[in-house]
Order: C-alpha cells, then structure tokens, then sequence
C-alpha cells in the first residue's frame, strides 16, 4: 500500500519544489488511482476496502494541492514547519489591500463600459500578471529562507484567486447578456 508517511511530493515522484511537471503530476495521478482505486478491493475484506477509500482520499488531497499554485505554496510552507489557518490569517498590507479594492470597483464598473467584454478581458489580464509576479515573489522568498515573507504572499495569493474567479464569472455573465 501507499506509505502515508510520504509528503506529497514523494508520492508524485516530484521535486520538493514550487515549480511542478504537471503532466508528470497528471501522469502519475492516473496510475496511482488507477492501482488503488476502491473497485479494484470489491472483493476484499471490510479493511481493505477502507484502507482503498482512505488511500484515495489521500492521492486526491495530494493532487488537488500540488495542482493549485496556491494551495502548492502553503503546502511548501508547511514541510517548512509554517502553518496557515485559511480562518483567522490574512494580509495586513494595507496599500495590497487598497489596491484589491481598486480592482473590485474596477469589475463592478465593468458594466458601464463602452465594450465591457474589452475592459474584464483587460483587467482579468492584469490581475494574471499581478498573480505571476506575486508567485515568482513567493520563489524567490522560499528559497532565500524568508519564511515569513512567504507566508505573507500565499495569503495574498488567496485574494488573486477569489479575483480570478470573480473575473471569471462576471465574464460568463456578461456573454450570457451579450449574446
């Protein structure tokens, strides 16, 4: 069986690092549920059968982890001995909040736009960016031993990602009214 002492890395067979192969990480997702898939212990005992759906979960956690840029990062940090509480640990950045903002009055004026379709396509496109450098901020914090400083960006990463969603769905939205 897997051995659940392995970080998650080790299970993909993937450097320990923030950079990941995610074909490479596909690659091996599908063998490893392939192998301990539950319907391969229809036969088995009780124990089997239970040990299969925790492996499972386990592989499915650990994909879903390294997937995410973000929840990737926090996962680094944590092999670091950095714990984050989601709940109770945000950003105290006041000029990155403002700036957040910023962007959100941006996607509600959206709609007053001349092309709104042209302004969300632009300010999805600044938001990538600011996410990218923000990420490559996050290397170069890891690997320098400035933990705190890493920590600080991954809870920034949470506010680009819930703007990328939010870019998202106001765009559907509006091609839904469009067209």
């Amino acid at each position: 069986m897997l051995d659940f002492n392995q970080n998650y890395f080790e299970i993909f067979g993937l450097p320990e690092k923030f950079d990941i192969d995610k074909a490479a990480l596909e690659k091996r997702f599908r063998e490893l549920q392939a192998q301990y898939h539950p319907d391969r212990f229809i036969n088995g005992d009780d124990a089997e059968k239970r040990l299969a759906l925790q492996t499972t979960g386990f592989i499915n956690e650990a994909h879903e982890t390294l997937l995410s840029s973000r929840l990737r990062a926090r996962y680094l940090l944590k092999l670091k001995g950095v714990d984050l509480d989601d709940e109770t640990d945000t950003t105290h950045d006041g000029a990155f909040l403002m700036h957040q903002m910023e962007i959100r009055e941006a996607l509600e004026d959206v709609k007053n736009a001349t092309d709104p379709l042209a302004r969300i396509d632009d300010i999805a496109q600044e938001i990538s960016g600011e996410a990218d450098a923000l990420k490559d901020d996050f290397i170069e914090k890891l690997e320098a031993g400035n933990l705190d400083a890493a920590k600080e960006d991954v809870l920034k990463m949470k506010f680009y990602e819930r703007l990328c969603q939010e870019s998202k769905q106001l765009t559907e939205k509006l091609e839904d009214e469009l067209f």
